[in-house]
C-alpha cells in the first residue's frame, strides 16, 4: 500500500466508529499590510496527504463498515494564479495524496451536511478536528472557533481532538521517513563541509549562516530546517544565538559552533558541531569538547525502548558531572546546571522539534536528537554536539554518523579543507 494511504488507514484504526474527521491545511498568515509569511501546511495535514497548499481540507469518514477519504481544494482561478502562481489541479493533488476523491471547496459544506444532517453514512456520533492553538481556517478563525460553530450546527455529534491520534502515528517513522531523514543529514553534511572550506579568520558569523543557506539553495533548492545558528567564541555560550546578532568576526584561537540543518521532502535534519577556528583544539578546549563528546556517545549507547527523554536527560547530566569533574571544569556537582542549560533530546521529523512528549516511553521507530552541551561564559567556550538518532528494538542507530565528531577526525578534516 502506498505511503499516504497507509498513514490514513492507520489513523482510521484509531478513530471511533461512526465518526468524521476534518483535517485542515490552514491558511496564509499576514506578515504586514499586503504581505504574507511563506505558507507551510499544517504538518498533520501534510503527513496524511503530502499537500502543501493553503485552504485545503481532508475529510475522513469511518461508518457503516467503510473508510472513505475526500480531499477538498480551491477551484482553479486564472486571475489568482496570475498574481500568486500555479495551484494544484484536482488530478495533481489526487496523485500526490494517493486519492481519487478530490473535489472543490465549494462542495465541502454540502458533503458535510449529507453526512451529519442527511445521515447517508448512518448516525455519525463523533466529529474530529485538529484543535492546535495556531491552526487557522480563516483570517480570524481557528479550528477551536470552528469547533464551537460546528457544535452549534450539528448538535448530535461530539467534537473530539484528533491532534494526539495523529501525533501517535507521526512519532513512529516509516522506512520512507527514515530514508528522508538520512538524506537530510547527508545533505547537511555537504553544507557543513562547504562552510569549513569557506571559513577563514575575520569572516563574520552571518556570512557563514548566509553561505549555508546559499549552498542549500544552489544544491537542490534545499529549505532550512530552522534559522542557522553560527556562534563563535563567547557567542557560542548563547543557546540559540539569533541570526540578527550574528555580527561578530571569527577570531584566532576560538571555537565556532554550528547548529543547522536542511529539509529533505519536508523532513528536518538538526545537527550541531563545534570546531576550532584555527584547525586545532587547545588543551582547555579539548577538555570541554571531550566532556561533551563522551556524554553524547554514552547517551546514544544508553538509549533503548522503554526509557523516556526525561530519563536520557537525567543520565546526560550524570555523565556531564562525572566528566567535567574529572577534567577540573567544575568543583561541585551542582555547578553543572550553570553550564548545561537545556534538554539533551527532542523528537525529530516533519518539525525540527517534532510532536511527542518527553515523558512518553521510547519505542522502535522514534527518531530523536542527542545534543549535550557545555556553555562556560567565564572562558568564552561553548560546545554542543548533536546527532540525529533512530530508536530500534536493540540499539540506537546514528543517522548522522557520517558527520565527523572525534577530535582527531575534526582536526584532520579541517587540515584537509584548508588545503582545498
Amino acid at each position: 500500500m502506498e505511503e499516504f494511504n497507509l498513514r490514513r488507514e492507520r489513523l482510521f484504526d484509531l478513530l471511533e466508529d461512526n465518526s468524521i474527521a476534518l483535517i485542515y491545511s490552514g491558511v496564509g498568515k499576514i506578515r504586514s499590510e499586503d504581505e504574507n509569511y511563506p505558507f507551510l501546511a499544517n504538518r498533520h495535514f501534510f503527513y496524511l496527504t503530502g499537500i502543501e497548499q493553503e485552504n485545503s481540507i481532508l475529510m475522513l469518514i469511518k461508518s457503516v463498515g467503510e473508510h472513505k477519504s475526500y480531499l477538498f481544494l480551491d477551484d482553479y482561478d486564472e486571475r489568482k494564479e496570475r498574481w500568486t502562481g500555479k495551484r494544484l489541479s484536482f488530478d495533481e493533488a489526487g496523485e500526490i495524496a494517493q486519492m481519487s476523491n478530490v473535489y472543490s471547496n465549494s462542495t465541502f459544506k454540502s458533503m458535510l451536511d449529507m453526512g451529519l444532517k442527511e445521515k447517508i453514512y448512518g448516525q455519525i456520533k463523533y466529529l474530529y478536528l485538529d484543535l492546535s492553538d495556531e491552526l487557522k481556517v480563516g483570517l480570524n478563525k481557528s479550528t477551536k472557533t470552528l469547533a464551537e460553530e460546528l457544535k452549534n450546527e450539528y448538535q448530535d455529534v461530539e467534537i473530539l481532538n484528533i491532534y494526539q491520534l495523529i501525533t501517535q502515528l507521526r512519532m513512529i517513522k516509516s522506512d520512507l521517513e527514515i530514508n528522508n531523514l538520512i538524506e537530510a543529514t547527508n545533505i547537511t553534511n555537504n553544507g557543513i563541509n562547504d562552510l569549513l572550506i569557506q571559513m577563514h579568520l575575520g569572516m563574520y558569523e552571518h556570512e557563514l549562516a548566509d553561505r549555508f543557506e546559499y549552498y542549500g539553495k544552489t544544491h537542490g533548492r534545499r529549505e532550512l530546517s530552522f534559522d542557522t545558528i553560527i556562534a563563535s567564541g563567547k557567542d557560542a555560550t548563547i543557546l540559540h544565538h539569533p541570526i540578527s546578532q550574528q555580527t561578530k568576526s571569527i577570531d584566532e584561537g576560538e571555537l565556532i559552533l554550528f547548529d543547522l540543518g536542511y529539509k529533505y521532502k519536508g523532513y528536518c535534519a538538526d545537527i550541531s558541531r563545534t570546531y576550532p577556528v584555527n584547525g586545532t583544539f587547545n588543551d582547555y578546549q579539548k577538555k570541554v569538547y571531550q566532556t561533551v563528546l563522551t556524554t553524547n556517545k554514552e547517551v546514544i549507547k544508553y538509549i533503548k525502548p522503554g526509557l523516556t527523554i526525561a530519563d536520557l536527560q537525567a543520565y546526560a547530566k550524570e555523565i556531564l558531572k562525572r566528566e567535567a569533574t574529572k577534567y577540573g571544569l567544575i568543583k561541585e556537582n551542582d555547578d553543572i546546571s550553570k553550564y548545561y542549560i537545556h534538554n539533551v533530546s527532542h523528537f525529530l521529523g516533519l518539525d525540527t522539534h517534532d510532536v511527542g512528549d518527553r515523558n512518553t516511553p521510547l519505542v522502535p521507530g522514534n527518531v530523536i536528537t542527542v545534543e549535550p552541551g557545555l556553555y562556560i561564559v567565564e572562558t568564552g567556550v561553548g560546545v554542543r554536539i548533536e546527532d540525529d538518532v533512530l530508536v530500534t528494538e536493540t540499539e540506537a542507530i546514528v543517522l548522522s554518523r557520517g558527520i565527523v565528531k572525534e577530535i582527531s577526525e575534526i582536526e584532520k578534516l579541517l587540515k584537509t579543507k584548508r588545503r582545498a
